[in-house]
């Protein structure tokens, strides 16, 4: 049996070490009296009183660098997989594989790329799709009922995310629904252009009233990023509302959001097609 030397010059802490398994190579050696090959298994025969002991570890971590790659990158966009996968020129070894149920994506470097080619399949980047907070918020209120003055201070703090109708229109139609909090709403009609007019009374001096109208959307769109470090998409939303007892309550109600988030992670997937020369597989490795 060989013991093979390190290629460069070591530390006296890895000298000493290499010392010592040098040391209980020659031991085992010295034990073997036999060894057969079975196809691809080796057994070596040894004296009652002796055990088996993988010392492969040890062996490797003596040298100044592993014998081969391992270990798995979690990367944060598909700017940063697209680099580290070209960086590793493992395209005829490898896959990408896209998981649309997870939003994640694994690279396997050393996957079975091959009729007859084995990999230990241990050498991995991934990278997972998340929600944008801007989207995580659209999605958590998504089809929940929110009062007077819950919806205007929604509508208020997610203004930026409006894009149809005008922004502005949504924030004017919250802002008046916040500052009329001593009103009642009495009916509501459709009007020709798809709005809704609401008709309500507004009590003054707990005696007086005045009768007024206020028109809000049917739909609206918003235009923001689903996941992080992605592109912008534009997702449209109904407005709906409740009258009752004189109040009222909104909520609003996205266009297939499931359809949306399919649509960007189907884009990272075309970009992974059009920019690796790796081959994408949708699936989990």
């Amino acid at each position: 049996m060989s013991i093979e030397q390190p290629t460069a010059p070591l530390g006296r802490a890895a000298t000493s070490e290499v010392l010592q398994l040098t040391g209980m190579l020659t031991a085992l050696a010295a034990a073997c009296t036999d060894v057969h090959e079975h196809g691809n298994y080796m057994h070596a025969i040894v004296p009652q009183g002796y055990k088996l002991e993988d010392i492969s570890a040890a062996v490797e971590k003596a040298q100044p660098t592993p014998r081969r790659k391992r270990g798995t990158v979690q990367l944060k966009d598909i700017a940063s997989l697209l680099s580290y996968a070209e960086d590793q020129d493992a395209s005829n070894t490898g896959y990408l594989y896209a998981d649309p149920d997870t939003r994640t994506i694994t690279a396997v470097f050393n996957d079975h790329r091959g009729q007859d080619d084995a990999g230990w399949r241990d050498h991995r980047a991934t990278y997972k799709a998340e929600y944008t907070p801007e989207f995580a918020k659209w999605l958590a209120k998504n089809g929940a009922p929110m009062t007077q003055t819950e919806f205007a201070e929604f509508v208020e703090d997610n203004f930026a995310d409006i894009t149809e109708p005008a922004a502005q229109h949504m924030l004017e139609m919250a802002t008046t629904i916040q500052a009329k909090t001593d009103i009642n709403f009495a009916s509501a009609k459709r009007l020709q252009n798809g709005q809704v007019q609401l008709q309500y009374t507004e009590t003054i001096n707990a005696r007086a009233g005045a009768n007024g109208a206020m028109e809000i959307p049917k739909e609206f769109a918003l235009g923001l990023r689903i996941f992080k470090n992605g592109e912008g998409y534009k997702l449209k939303a109904r407005l709906k509302y409740r009258l009752h007892s004189g109040a009222i309550k909104f909520w609003y109600e996205l266009d297939r959001p499931e359809r949306a988030v399919e649509d960007a992670f189907a884009g990272y997937v075309d970009e992974l097609r059009d920019k690796s020369a790796y081959a994408v597989l949708l699936g989990a490795p």
